[in-house]
């Protein structure tokens, strides 16, 4: 199965896929965006004992999640790369270049954004905002079997492992938090102004916007 779906990811005959793919999975692309999130936290929750234990969560979800997988799990696993596997390395395309150091399993890419997308659902319940923090996620996994750094199963486990970790960061954060129900046109259940949803958005957007812009740079 590995094979088979590194065999139809990886790699293309298309110079605008490869420096797309490329742009959108380095981490620094995605800092405005991370930076709209803390905004949205900050902006929408009255107290600092509030905004931390949210911030606190998901550091605990980010160890939980891919810090456990770099290391522990892949020290553990030792399971090679594609692109560094010595029986199947000839089989994969290096894109532009790119290569990640380390082993193999599971996809810390995978389970961070997934457990960001999973805690932040949660916590927003924003019905615009929640279905693109998921397909930027599944986004994100798409492009490590792109760029031949992690097997399917290597991203299908963080995938799952990070929403897992994800649920039970906000299970955490509700057990010291109020619950607030809002009805309201202006705010989602849980009491996000929409319009500060939107920025976060926009930033998504944009974000994607300039990764295309990165392709023809």
């Amino acid at each position: 199965m590995d094979l088979y779906f590194l065999e139809l990811f990886n790699g293309s005959n298309s110079l605008f896929l490869d420096r797309f793919a490329v742009a959108f999975t380095t981490g620094y692309t995605w800092i405005p965006f991370y930076v709209s999130l803390a905004v949205l936290v900050i902006k929408n929750n009255k107290t600092m004992g509030q905004i931390m234990l949210i911030f606190g969560c998901i550091l605990l979800g980010v160890l939980a999640s891919g810090l456990l997988s770099d290391y522990i799990v892949k020290p553990y696993v030792m399971r090679h790369r594609p692109c560094y596997d010595p029986e199947l390395k000839h089989l994969v395309r290096i894109v532009e270049g790119y290569s990640a150091s380390g082993y193999s399993f599971y996809s810390s890419h995978a389970a961070n954004t997934m457990m960001l997308a999973m805690f932040v659902t949660l916590l927003v319940r924003g019905k615009a905002l929640s279905p693109m923090l998921f397909l930027w996620s599944l986004a994100n996994g798409w492009t490590r079997i792109y760029l031949g750094v992690h097997w399917f199963t290597d991203v299908i486990t963080g995938l799952a492992w990070g929403a897992t970790i994800g649920v039970l960061v906000y299970l955490l954060y509700r057990k010291f938090s109020p619950s607030t129900k809002f009805i309201s046109s202006r705010y989602t259940g849980t009491g996000y102004d929409k319009n500060d949803l939107d920025a976060c958005i926009c930033t998504m957007m944009l974000t994607v916007i300039y990764c295309f812009f990165r392709v023809i740079i």
